[in-house]
């Protein structure tokens, strides 16, 4: 069984009207839609737009169930020397907490490089970039011929500003601006089960010109990349 993921229920639109033999499980005050996609038994669930909605729900659902793997879809902004363009596909090899630490006058300074006390035997080790399960991130590479591979980046507050986006982007290599990944790989990499994040790009980062976004293709382009890696999923 593969747990498919997504932020909001418009990036499972396309998914859901796929399914078949659908039913409903709960998880606290969430439906789970269990079901079958191209002959795969599937359980889709929707995290919510953040990494503490995302980090909360996936780890009810990882309590209760035990999928293979989970696929995480959905948009994402592109950053200006990805070379990406609204409705091209997006596949993560690297999730990274892009403002995780601490902004100086000058400079950033990621939490991995403060120094913190740490006693690993009562406190999760500070963990800045998660790499994504390799044999995942091959298997998919090779299936979806015009997907762009690079790092994710995930932040809070999205740059909503030509400094921001060049900032980020100088500082983490990214290619992919998000609210949730890096939230999901961590506890997947807690939970030992390995993630793959595929997300379709709606639009540039640095700009809230409504005119530069496409949220519906961006959504549908990253179901359709998750609807292909399904057709294959047994040659894995």
């Amino acid at each position: 069984m593969l747990l498919i993921l997504a932020a909001t229920s418009l990036e499972t639109k396309l998914l859901r009207q796929n399914m078949t033999r659908i039913q409903f499980l709960s998880s606290g005050s969430i439906k789970i839609i269990a079901g079958s996609l191209e002959d795969q038994d599937i359980l889709l669930c929707h995290g919510g737009i953040g990494q503490v909605n995302m980090a909360i729900q996936l780890t009810k659902i990882l309590n209760a169930h035990s999928p293979s793997a989970v696929f995480l879809c959905g948009c994402g902004g592109c950053y200006p020397d990805s070379g990406l363009e609204i409705g091209d596909l997006a596949l993560a090899d690297i999730e990274i907490f892009g403002d995780l630490g601490v902004t100086t006058d000058d400079k950033f300074i990621p939490l991995d490089h403060l120094d913190i006390p740490q006693d690993k035997q009562l406190t999760p080790v500070i963990k800045q970039s998660i790499p994504l399960d390799p044999e995942l991130f091959i298997w998919a590479q090779q299936i979806l011929a015009d997907v762009t591979c690079g790092p994710f980046v995930t932040i809070n507050c999205c740059s909503g500003t030509s400094d921001s986006s060049i900032n980020l982007q100088q500082r983490t290599g990214g290619i992919c601006e998000n609210m949730e990944g890096a939230a999901a790989a961590q506890v997947c990499s807690e939970f030992n089960v390995p993630l793959l994040e595929l997300r379709g790009i709606s639009n540039p980062t640095g700009t809230r010109d409504p005119q530069l976004w496409d949220i519906d293709r961006g959504a549908e382009t990253a179901q359709r990349g998750i609807l292909k890696l399904l057709k294959h999923w047994p040659s894995r």
